[in-house]
C-alpha cells in the first residue's frame, strides 16, 4: 500500500494545481518511484488510498503500470491507521503487507524487512536511518534489532524512514474510530506485548515535502541516474550532466537538470527543474530553480534559488 492520501501544504504553490504524489522529480511522477520499488521486488498488487486532487494519480497509474491497482477513495483524509482500516479486507486476504509513504523516495530492501519481521516474529518490522544533522525528528529507538519506543526508550535514536512490513494480524489491535495514526494508537501501546523489528536503511533517502527538499531531490536522483544506479523514465535520456525528455527542443545551455515533456530551452539552465510544456526564452538565465508546467518565459532574466509557478496568467515566484 501507498499513502498518497495528503494534501501537500507544504509544497504549496506547486500543489495548488496537481497533487503531490504528481509531482516531478526527473521526469518521473513521485509516486512512480514507489510504484517501480515494488515492482522490481516482484509486488504487483497495490493499494493506493486517495484524496486530494485524486484523477491525475488514478489516470497515470492505470494507464503506466502493468500491475493491479486498488484505489481508496478517502473523503476526509483518515491517516495512516484509518487509511489501512478502510481497506481491512483487501489487506487481509495475506498473511502481511507492506506500506510506504507516497512522500518519500526511497530504496527499501524489502527482502531485510522481510527477515527481520519474521525472525523476530514481530508484528511489524520498520524501516529506520540515522538521521542527518539538525533535522527534526520524533526518535525511534532501536536496542538489538527492537524497537523499544517511539519518542523515548532505550538504545539507538533513530528516524522512521516511512515503510513497513505488517502482519495482518495488526488489524486484532485496531481501534474502533475511523482516522488515527498507526503509531499513535497502534505501535505505541503494542510494545508492551508484541514484537516490533527495525531494520536500519543506508540507502539514498530523499523528503519532498518542501520546494527546498524538492530542488535536493532532483539533485539527488539526478546524480543517481547519470552513475548508472535508477533508470531514467521512459521517453527521458541521459544528455551530459542531464535527463532529457525526448520531446523536448534544447537549442540553448543546459547542465547538471532535468528537462521535461515538450519543454523549449532556448536560455541557459544550471542544476535546475524545468518541467513539462515550459519555454525558456533566450537570454533567460536559470540556476538552481525549479520550473512548473507550463512556465513561458519569454524575457531576458536571470533567476537563481527560486520556484516558479504559473497561477491565472501571471508568474508565481516563490524563494527556494
Amino acid at each position: 500500500m501507498i499513502l498518497a492520501a495528503g494534501l501537500g501544504t507544504r509544497l504549496r504553490p506547486i500543489t495548488n494545481a496537481i497533487p503531490k504524489p504528481m509531482v516531478p522529480v526527473c521526469n518521473r511522477p513521485l509516486i512512480g518511484y514507489a510504484v517501480e520499488a515494488f515492482l522490481a521486488a516482484d509486488i504487483h498488487e497495490i493499494v493506493v488510498n486517495l484524496h486530494y486532487l485524486p484523477d491525475p494519480i488514478v489516470e497515470f497509474l492505470s494507464a503506466t503500470y502493468d500491475c493491479r491497482f486498488e484505489f481508496s477513495m478517502e473523503r476526509e483524509i483518515l491517516g495512516t491507521g484509518g487509511g489501512i482500516r478502510r481497506v481491512r479486507d483487501f489487506l487481509e486476504t495475506g498473511e502481511e503487507f507492506f506500506l510506504v509513504n507516497g512522500d518519500t523516495i526511497q530504496f527499501v530492501r524489502y527482502f531485510d524487512l522481510l527477515d527481520a519481521r519474521h525472525g523476530y516474529e514481530a508484528i511489524a518490522a520498520l524501516s529506520l536511518r540515522r538521521p542527518p544533522p539538525d533535522d527534526k525528528f520524533t526518535p525511534v529507538y532501536l536496542h538489538e534489532g527492537l524497537i523499544t519506543g517511539f519518542g523515548s526508550g532505550t538504545g539507538e535514536a533513530l528516524m522512521f524512514a516511512g515503510s513497513h512490513l505488517i502482519s495482518s494480524r495488526i488489524f486484532r489491535h485496531f481501534p474502533d474510530r475511523e482516522v488515527f495514526g498507526i503509531v499513535d494508537a497502534v505501535y505505541q501501546p503494542l510494545l508492551a506485548t508484541e514484537t516490533i523489528a527495525g531494520v536500519v536503511e543506508d540507502a539514498p533517502w530523499f523528503d519532498v515535502g518542501t520546494p527546498r527538499r524538492l530542488a535536493g531531490a532532483n539533485a539527488g536522483i539526478r546524480e543517481l541516474m547519470l552513475a548508472g544506479k535508477v533508470t531514467p523514465p521512459a521517453g527521458s535520456r541521459i544528455d551530459g550532466t542531464s535527463i532529457i525528455d525526448e520531446s523536448a527542443s534544447v537549442k540553448g545551455f543546459v547542465s547538471r537538470s532535468s528537462i521535461g515533456a515538450n519543454s523549449i530551452i532556448e536560455g541557459r539552465v544550471e542544476d535546475s527543474a524545468v518541467w513539462e510544456n515550459c519555454r525558456i526564452a533566450s537570454g533567460v538565465t536559470l540556476e538552481r530553480c525549479i520550473v512548473a508546467h507550463g512556465v513561458e518565459l519569454a524575457e531576458p532574466a536571470d533567476f537563481r534559488d527560486v520556484l516558479l509557478t504559473p497561477s491565472d496568467g501571471t508568474l508565481v515566484v516563490t524563494p527556494l
